[in-house]
């Protein structure tokens, strides 16, 4: 009988200032595939950040503000596979510009990012619009991360491994529930 596998624990002896030198960069890359985007321009604001208290758990390496003006990592992320690491960073700029447009991201059938432009409503209409989109269940919000993040680089985001982590071109989509 085999053990069930189980998500490992990563450390690092590294400071948060030399984490940072070194995810900065691909941060800095894939920040700019969204920035050159024509719908995704405001995420060139968002700033990148590291703080150890984004690692809670052996599968949480980042956050996104909810404003979407931060990135934070883990410096444990440093030890990752740098395809999880950009796959990861892709996936929350998506989660910036899913908060940055405000309302204007939504799932189509196949689980694609459609913009929907405050334009385009009647202000009574964009209020009610707002509010359900306020009020969207956690697997909406990692969902149109997801897609946000494949709208900008063309790669489709797989979730692999014990962890379920995000990488690209490898794994199975995003099981319903994944915390």
């Amino acid at each position: 009988m085999t053990a069930a596998l189980t998500c490992s624990e990563t450390s690092t002896d590294l400071t948060c200032d030399e984490a940072l030198a070194i995810i900065e960069p691909y941060f800095h890359a894939m920040q700019e595939v969204f920035v050159e985007h024509p719908e995704l321009a405001r995420c060139g604001k968002t700033g990148l950040y590291v703080a150890p208290w984004v690692h809670d758990s052996p599968r949480h390496y980042a956050a996104c503000r909810d404003d979407g003006k931060a990135i934070i990592v883990a410096p444990e992320m440093v030890e990752l596979d740098e395809r999880m690491v950009l796959a990861i960073l892709a996936h929350e700029l998506g989660h910036a510009c899913d908060f940055l447009y405000a309302g204007e991201f939504v799932l189509g059938h196949e689980r694609e990012a459609l913009r929907r432009k405050r334009e385009d409503f009647t202000d009574r209409q964009w209020s009610r619009w707002i509010k359900d989109w306020e009020q969207r269940d956690e697997d909406a919000v990692e969902f149109t991360a997801d897609a946000v993040a494949q709208l900008a680089t063309g790669l489709v985001i797989g979730y692999t491994g014990p962890c379920q982590l995000q990488s690209f071109e490898r794994g199975k989509a995003r099981p319903q529930g994944l915390r």
